[in-house]
C-alpha cells in the first residue's frame, strides 16, 4: 500500500484526482462487464423460460382435462350402451336433465318417447347425443311448441344400431 501511496505522491493533486476517479470507472466497467452484465442476461433468459414452461404446463393442464373428458365419456358411453335401449334413454334423459312422459317399446328394437313440455336446448342436445355418441338412429321426430316459450312437446321413434 505504500508503494502505491508513493507512486502516487510524484503526482500533484489534481492528476492524483484524474488517476484514482480512472482506476474506479475501471473497476466498476469491469464489475458491470463481468459480474452484472451477466447476471442480467441470465435473469431474462430465465423469465423467458419461466414464461415458456408456464404455456407449456397450461397446454398440458388443458390436455389432460381433455383426456380425462374423454374416458369419462368413453366410460359414460360404454356403461349407457351396454344395456339395452331403454337404459340408454334413460340415462340419457337424466343426463340431459330431462324426463319422458311416456315411453312405448315397439318391434324390432325400436321404441317411441314422448316428452311433454322440456326445453328446446335440451332435447336437440338429447337427440344429438344420442345419434352421435351413443349410435341411436332418430326414424321419426315430431315436436310441437308449447305455450311456454322455448318448450316444447316431441314424439321421437329410435332404434339402436
Amino acid at each position: 500500500m505504500n508503494k502505491l501511496f508513493d507512486a502516487l505522491s510524484k503526482y500533484n493533486r489534481r492528476e492524483q484526482t484524474i488517476l484514482l476517479v480512472g482506476v474506479l470507472a475501471v473497476v466498476l466497467y469491469i464489475l458491470w462487464m463481468g459480474v452484472l452484465s451477466p447476471l442480467k442476461e441470465k435473469r431474462e433468459q430465465q423469465l423467458v423460460t419461466n414464461a415458456s414452461t408456464a404455456a407449456a404446463l397450461e397446454r398440458v393442464k388443458v390436455l389432460a382435462a381433455r383426456i380425462n373428458n374423454a374416458e369419462s365419456a368413453a366410460n359414460q358411453q360404454s356403461a349407457a350402451s351396454s344395456g339395452n335401449i331403454s337404459q340408454l334413454i334413460d340415462s340419457t334423459l337424466q343426463a340431459n336433465g330431462l324426463r319422458m312422459s311416456g315411453f312405448q317399446p315397439g318391434t324390432r328394437g325400436e321404441v317411441r318417447v314422448r316428452l311433454d313440455n322440456v326445453n328446446y336446448a335440451a332435447i336437440t342436445q338429447w337427440l344429438y347425443d344420442l345419434e352421435y355418441k351413443h349410435d341411436v338412429s332418430i326414424k321419426d321426430l315430431s315436436m310441437a311448441s308449447t305455450t311456454t316459450p322455448g318448450q316444447v312437446t316431441a314424439n321421437v321413434r329410435l332404434s339402436k344400431n
